[in-house]
């Protein structure tokens, strides 16, 4: 289901909507629902020439039957594994921003900052979306196939056929992980069957030798046999490539989108491998290697926890509180809140430390700014699309952001 849009914006478009709409999202709407189905008919076809001709069929004919039960346990729970993680990336939601960020925005009116968004790192900023005008989180950005924001955007996967993002980026690098698994061990446990039967194929050997028994291999056994080695094999290379390149930008907790930005260094970087897998995975423990969501996530996708090697005022400040007496590390009152009670809580307290967070100013910043006729405020305003009364988020925004403050 689609957010009710803020009032003032456009709504964002659902997915099945792209296949009615200008020929360039159509076009790649429809491709990327072929080339998850193309990944599904082989994800199953490789299932069923492992367990159904290659263990039922050629293994006994080898003379090796007292592998086929070994074999089938190893195979058999990697892509187990391997599909429910399908499952999970495909149909979880990558990471809408939320109504209650909506919410947020309305409420905080004119003493929330907003920024153009740029292609560069913008931490502690709420961004202004070009596509749907409306505010986001930081680190959320725009899909075009979606027609929406997502929290922590990674891309499109046409495989899955859903946008990587918050809620499903672990599951997306447990499904190439765990695929990639199976690949090996499918060629692992059958290389030598695979040359044995290439052999027959182009005429070196005789299917003879299979034959005579109520496990004999034909023809067309050894055809679809070779087809699966050659789809494991091409599987094995694309998923070797594919988790190069993701699994150490989760190292770095970083995004593919991220990985181009050069105007500072990553201010997200948790300085190690195991922190910076927290982001994605949770905090470390046994739901880790299972595809449900984290037990203990560190981040709500709006409010990200702060590195411990990075100065607190490079990560939000609040205007009405000493800002140094709620350093966002885990040593604090305040960053042990951040970490854990606040991405569960709702309230008053996750909102404060949204107000912290995104720099939202307090009743004598607003005055000031006001007050001050060289203030190009409205200029602001209006290169954020806030000025045209038609798409205003709210009315009376000054009174709210005033009332807003008192709870600051």
């Amino acid at each position: 289901a689609v957010s009710a849009p803020i009032r003032g914006y456009p709504a964002p478009r659902p997915l099945a909507a792209m296949a009615k709409g200008e020929m360039g999202p159509r076009a790649l709407y429809w491709a990327s629902q072929a080339t998850m189905c193309v990944s599904i008919l082989v994800f199953f076809f490789e299932c069923f020439a492992y367990n159904m001709i290659f263990l039922r069929r050629i293994l006994p004919a080898v003379g090796k039957a007292h592998l086929v039960s070994v074999f089938r346990v190893l195979f058999n729970s990697v892509w187990i594994l391997g599909l429910w993680s399908y499952h999970q990336a495909h149909w979880c939601d990558a990471g809408e921003v939320p109504e209650r960020w909506y919410a947020f925005v309305r409420y905080m009116g004119e003493s929330l900052p907003i920024a153009p968004a740029r292609p560069e790192w913008q931490p502690a900023s709420a961004t202004l979306c070009k596509k749907c005008q409306a505010p986001r989180p930081e680190r959320a950005h725009h899909c075009m196939l979606c027609g929406k924001c997502v929290l922590r955007m990674d891309h499109h996967c046409p495989w899955i056929n859903n946008c990587v993002g918050l809620h499903n980026h672990k599951f997306f690098l447990l499904l190439g992980i765990y695929t990639w698994l199976a690949s090996l061990v499918a060629l692992g446990t059958s290389l030598p069957e695979l040359v044995r039967l290439a052999g027959i194929a182009v005429g070196f050997e005789s299917i003879d030798d299979l034959q005579g028994n109520s496990n004999s291999v034909r023809m067309w056994d050894v055809w679809a046999f070779l087809i699966y080695g050659l789809f494991a094999v091409l599987i094995a290379l694309l998923l070797t490539s594919l988790l190069s390149t993701h699994v150490p930008l989760a190292c770095r907790n970083m995004t593919t989108i991220e990985d181009f930005y050069e105007n500072m260094p990553n201010p997200y970087e948790h300085g190690g491998r195991i922190g910076n897998l927290a982001q994605v995975f949770g905090e470390p423990g046994v739901d880790w290697i299972f595809p449900v969501q984290p037990c203990r996530p560190t981040s709500d996708g709006i409010l990200y926890p702060p590195p411990k090697h990075l100065r607190a005022d490079a990560f939000g400040k609040g205007s009405s509180r000493d800002f140094d007496a709620l350093r966002l590390d885990e040593g604090s009152d305040f960053g042990v809140a951040n970490r854990w009670a606040l991405l569960h809580e709702e309230g008053a307290d996750t909102e404060s430390a949204w107000r912290i967070r995104y720099r939202v100013r307090s009743p004598d910043q607003m005055k000031s700014l006001h007050e001050d006729a060289t203030n190009p405020l409205s200029g602001h305003f209006w290169a954020c699309g806030r000025g045209d009364d038609r798409k205003r988020l709210y009315s009376n925004s000054v009174a709210q952001a005033r009332a807003a403050a008192r709870y600051a």
